[in-house]
């Protein structure tokens, strides 16, 4: 059955691919973008493209002054270790950004919400965890009257089998965006999400035989 539903869509392989596989089930969906003083805001850019060669509604929502909160190498100009993903991880990012689409949801009549996250991550970021899925659902039964859940259906799925998904579905992965340092269109591929991105992107092709 289909439904009405917000994704939190970073312009990444990860929730791109999730967005077409929202759309495929036949579900609407509205796409949320977030400028929180990310370096990379080009995925913003990419976002935005890949919402309008589907007619899917974006709305990108500026929180950038929040940035001196959020220390990380991925806001921090005088950091530049994006090789380790500790260094990477942004205090608290997803649980600010899933309840503002929680908050956006609640106020558009949507049913449910959903982001991007895999299982590749588990152990290098603390917010992409079944652990951390089902406490920010707890949260959510109890901080508003109307409860909406927060769904990640690749949580289980290793980023090779995203890819695969991704190849099935049509996604235009040569759109989406994953680079932590460039900001030109060009990534580096020499961060930790470059390299991630590489070697699924590889390891997908090669079992499909394609490469």
């Amino acid at each position: 059955m289909s439904k009405d539903v917000v994704l939190i869509l970073s312009g990444g392989l990860d929730s791109s691919t999730l967005l077409y596989k929202l759309l495929n089930e036949g579900n609407k969906v509205t796409a949320l973008s977030f400028n929180y003083g990310q370096k990379a805001a080009i995925e913003i850019e990419r976002a935005a493209e890949i919402c309008k060669m589907n007619d899917v509604p974006h709305f990108v929502f500026d929180i950038q002054n929040i940035v001196d909160l959020l220390s990380s190498s991925l806001t921090d100009s005088d950091n530049d270790n994006v090789e380790e993903p500790k260094s990477t991880v942004v205090p608290s990012r997803n649980t600010i950004l899933l309840e503002l689409a929680t908050a956006f949801a609640i106020s558009n009549n949507k049913e449910e919400v959903y982001y991007g996250a895999i299982k590749a991550d588990v152990g290098d970021y603390p917010d992409t965890t079944p652990e951390f899925l089902e406490k920010i659902n707890e949260l959510n039964k109890v901080n508003n009257y109307e409860y909406i859940p927060v769904c990640a259906p690749f949580i289980d799925t290793d980023k090779k089998d995203v890819v695969k998904l991704a190849l099935k579905l049509g996604v235009p992965i040569e759109k989406t965006w994953s680079c932590y340092v460039n900001n030109d269109g060009t990534p580096c591929g020499e961060c930790f999400s470059c390299k991630s991105r590489i070697k699924a992107i590889e390891e997908a092709k090669k079992e499909l035989g394609m490469d």
